[in-house]
């Protein structure tokens, strides 16, 4: 058998440059990229800004999705209509957590899967002798509602319910308290934090109704030129940590 000579130090570095670029080639095109993504900041346990950070059930899911496909996030905190506008207009590439229903299904583009599975509740004084209600009942009532939020396709598209905006639920049962309105509309899982929050609401209000079941999303620009790229990375991302169990760790730790 030939003696085999050992490679120079010219061909080593090649190979190494070789092996590289090799496994470079092997990633997805968005690896080592970071991306800026707009988070609702008042929104929890789903979304809210803590200190100078943003933390949340689907602030865990949108980090570790896009972290699947070799890609850091850096969360803005904003008021939700805000966050939503500036996806509007290019200035980010995605905003959650936003309803996908008739009115947004054009203005944006969507992932897969759903980030988030909520109802939206009817709310009311808890001396209220009232049950059971429906959106007709909701009808020509004043009802409060937290600015830019959409609460399910029904209710949404409902001109005959009068809406009563604040820039917070936490606002919105306040007014609720204040008797300025019969009925506010909010999330369960939100409401319940609120009232685990704040003393001051402990015990004063009661679930009348539900308004909807709703799916939310993380919604993609139209009109950032990333979107797109983002948009396949995260699909990618959340499959991968829906199979690898990393999804359900997530959803024990926000019960």
């Amino acid at each position: 058998m030939a003696a085999q000579m050992n490679p120079s130090p010219f061909q080593r570095t090649a190979n190494i440059i070789l092996l590289w670029c090799c496994g470079w080639a092997s990633h997805p095109a968005w690896a080592a990229d970071t991306v800026i993504i707009g988070a609702e900041d008042d929104w929890a346990p789903y979304s809210y800004k803590s200190g100078p950070d943003a933390k949340g059930y689907s602030v865990d899911i949108v980090r570790e999705a896009f972290k699947a496909s070799g890609i850091e996030v850096r969360f803005i905190s904003l008021p939700f209509a805000r966050c939503m506008s500036e996806v509007d207009n290019g200035q980010l590439v995605g905003c959650f957590n936003a309803v996908r229903n008739s009115k947004s299904e054009k203005r944006y583009l969507w992932h897969r899967r759903p980030l988030v599975d909520s109802r939206s509740v009817i709310y009311s004084l808890a001396s209220s002798a009232e049950s059971g209600l429906q959106l007709k009942d909701l009808e020509g009532k004043t009802v409060g509602v937290t600015n830019g939020y959409e609460y399910g396709e029904d209710f949404d598209t409902n001109t005959k319910i009068i809406r009563d905006p604040s820039n917070q639920d936490e606002l919105g049962f306040k007014k609720l308290l204040a008797g300025r309105f019969q009925y506010m509309v909010s999330f369960d899982k939100v409401a319940n934090s609120l009232f685990a929050t704040n003393k001051d609401f402990a015990g004063k209000f009661k679930t009348v109704g539900i308004a909807a079941e709703a799916k939310y999303y993380m919604v993609f620009s139209k009109k950032h030129p990333g979107s797109t790229k983002y948009l396949a990375a995260f699909d990618q991302g959340f499959d991968a940590i829906v199979k690898n169990g990393t999804h359900r760790a997530i959803e024990a730790k926000w019960p």
